[in-house]
């Protein structure tokens, strides 16, 4: 089921979108690392789940699972369901476990979609740094570029970035607000490098 997903959405995708991918052997070399961009629209995990054979489990609010289509990609790439709006301590043990065992947990820092049309980020939350400390895992950070806001036959870049090794700066001292920030400014320095 997973593939026959995968090949339909890069089918989808490849048609209807021109789609760039930048430094894609960072991702598809990468194991039990945590995942973490800007979040523009649910296009971004599709994206990810789509054009990268190294697989990615993302994170996503419970009630998506309520969509039938959406439920489908959901399941087939073994999204880790997690309730909004509380310390859903069930979400974060499955994505440390996932990490330890080897797995890569996609999550984003935003929480939520921003539709800043110059990308700016959102406000950032602690999720990233709090679930990669805990499974002494590093994050890799993206960046997806859209132009003309996913509108049909538009171009996308998806742009991998450099991991951080947010273990290390936490052993430095760094609280879960200051390693946040570090992840939120290399998310930050690959768009405007790339945009």
């Amino acid at each position: 089921m997973e593939s026959i997903v995968k090949f339909l959405l890069k089918t989808y995708y490849s048609i209807f979108f021109k789609i760039t991918i930048v430094n894609k052997e960072k991702l598809e070399n990468a194991r039990g690392v945590v995942v973490s961009g800007n979040h523009l629209s649910l296009h971004d995990p599709i994206l990810l789940f789509a054009f990268f054979n190294n697989k990615i489990r993302f994170i996503a609010k419970e009630e998506l699972f309520k969509i039938p289509l959406i439920k489908t990609i959901l399941k087939a790439g073994k999204i880790i369901p997690v309730k909004r709006g509380t310390f859903d301590r069930a979400a974060i043990n499955n994505s440390v476990t996932a990490l330890k065992n080897g797995d890569n947990v996609g999550i984003f820092p935003e929480g939520t979609r921003s539709y800043d049309k110059d990308l700016k980020l959102g406000e950032s939350h602690n999720g990233v740094s709090l679930i990669s400390t805990r499974a002494a895992a590093n994050v890799l950070t993206f960046a997806i570029i859209p132009e003309n806001s996913f509108k049909l036959f538009s171009k996308i870049k998806i742009v991998i970035g450099e991991e951080i090794n947010t273990t290390a700066l936490k052993e430095q001292g760094y609280k879960h607000d200051e390693i946040t920030k570090v992840i939120m400014q290399s998310i930050e320095k690959i768009i405007e490098r790339e945009r």
